[in-house]
């Protein structure tokens, strides 16, 4: 167990120094909850049966918080307050290092020349500090849980410990995600040389088709249209996402993974087109040349329609629009709070449309539809599952989800991530400009939505 810090500052005159959080009022903590969005906690602060003053405060653990007189039980409101808390303690620490540093004491060696001296050291990783700064009448700064580097750095930012950024992982997520992608065109080549001519074998009975039997012009292109705003959606949720690189991560998986189920199903199974509108391109007649010449146009264009870029024939089974239809709605669902209840429902109604959209322009089989969102919310659920709970991360036995043969990249991607729960929810201003903006951003209260 990491000791508390344990410091006494005075100034020269020894006279307590008046900003200093440790000395806060049961008032000035409740105005201090109260900046941050908490004004729920008001009454309990000054009414309790020990009110709690500016030292008690510092020293909150998350089990605190989650007692009276705060009584949280969403962990990610917890989890906020308490990277609060520790901001505060950060900021206090830093001070208390400058005015250590003022009075002639650096890196924890003793100065003949200051009044003060550090009593019993620093632990070998500059985590404990006890009996500082003894004499006079100083207070005692105490509860300190922020780690100190080595010198007089200072780093409280326990949430980059927890969720840490890896960006080169991220990277690694980033190429696996267009292998997954140039694996899935360059197999469509060889489908689209194997689809039967529609003069050979019409396309297979349906039971969407049978209820909406006449195809609905340009209901594709509206499939297609939903697919980017909900691209955007998901992709500003993740830039402003506190945790964007690990979100990142997790999407660049599930995506490659997705594609390279598809590449593989495409091809064992060819299904003939689904309609009579189809106008597919010209086999190639094994022309290596011309094969990569259209996977090339396929990859710069998306492989949507309204790009002109997709006019092969084989990808029916199963349906790669409708993963990024519900891969969206479900990251946006997972890792924005749960009081946008509204947006998640507008959300979910412009994925639902996108999909049914799909099935009107009768350009895949329902099949398609289907195995493409039991695939799509597996994936996402049985990752994201084990992404929450510490056992799961390990092979065993009884963890049977450990025998998927892409475990290995889930360990390598979240090993040093947090298990106590969902990734929080928080945001904030990811740009270094404008600078008024960005300073204001990273010491703003709480949104008065929780969880942000």
């Amino acid at each position: 167990m990491v000791e508390h810090t344990v410091v006494d500052i005075s100034s020269t005159n020894g006279h307590v120094i008046e900003e200093n959080a440790s000395h806060w009022t049961p008032g000035q903590v409740r105005d201090w909850f109260r900046d941050n969005g908490y004004k729920e906690f008001e009454t309990g602060l000054l009414n309790g049966h020990k009110p709690i003053d500016g030292q008690r405060l510092l020293s909150l653990t998350r089990d605190d918080l989650q007692q009276a007189p705060f009584h949280m039980t969403d962990l990610h409101e917890v989890d906020h307050l308490h990277s609060c808390i520790e901001g505060l303690r950060k900021s206090e620490l830093t001070k208390y290092m400058r005015k250590i540093e003022q009075n002639g004491i650096r890196n924890g060696y003793y100065n003949n020349t200051s009044k003060h001296a550090i009593a019993n050291g620093i632990t070998d990783n500059g985590h404990t500090y006890s009996d500082v700064l003894k004499g006079g009448d100083a207070h005692r700064y105490s509860s300190l849980t922020t780690p100190l580097l080595s010198g007089n750095e200072v780093t409280g930012n326990l949430t980059s410990e927890q969720y840490p950024s890896e960006k080169l992982k991220t990277i690694v997520a980033l190429m696996y995600m267009l292998l997954g992608f140039v694996v899935s065109v360059l197999m469509l080549q060889l489908v689209h040389e194997r689809v039967p001519a529609i003069e050979e074998d019409p396309p297979l009975p349906d039971i969407f088709f049978d209820i909406v039997p006449r195809r609905i012009e340009g209901a594709f292109n509206v499939c297609e249209t939903v697919g980017m705003v909900m691209i955007i959606l998901c992709a500003v949720t993740f830039v402003f996402h506190k945790h964007r690189f690990i979100i990142v991560r997790r999407i660049f998986f599930i995506l490659g993974t997705l594609y390279l189920y598809r590449s593989c199903t495409i091809y064992v199974t060819t299904l003939p087109v689904p309609g009579l509108h189809f106008k597919c391109a010209p086999k190639a007649d094994g022309k290596i040349s011309v094969m990569l010449g259209r996977a090339a146009g396929l990859l710069a264009g998306g492989g949507l329609s309204i790009t002109g870029s997709h006019h092969l024939c084989g990808d029916y089974l199963f349906s790669g629009h409708t993963i990024i239809l519900v891969l969206t709605y479900l990251i946006i669902q997972e890792y924005t709070p749960k009081k946008w209840w509204i947006f998640h429902w507008i959300c979910w109604s412009l994925a639902t449309v996108g999909v049914v959209c799909i099935l009107l322009a009768h350009d895949h089989y329902t099949v398609d539809v289907v195995v493409a969102y039991i695939l799509t919310t597996r994936l996402f659920w049985s990752y994201h599952t084990l992404c929450n709970y510490e056992a799961l991360k390990e092979a065993s036995e009884g963890n049977v989800l450990s025998r998927a043969w892409w475990f290995f990249l889930f360990r390598y991607f979240e090993r040093n991530v947090s298990s106590k729960g969902p990734l929080p929810r928080q945001f904030e201003w990811p740009f270094p400009f404008p600078r008024w903006y960005h300073k204001g951003i990273v010491s703003a209260r709480r949104s008065p939505i929780k969880g942000v």
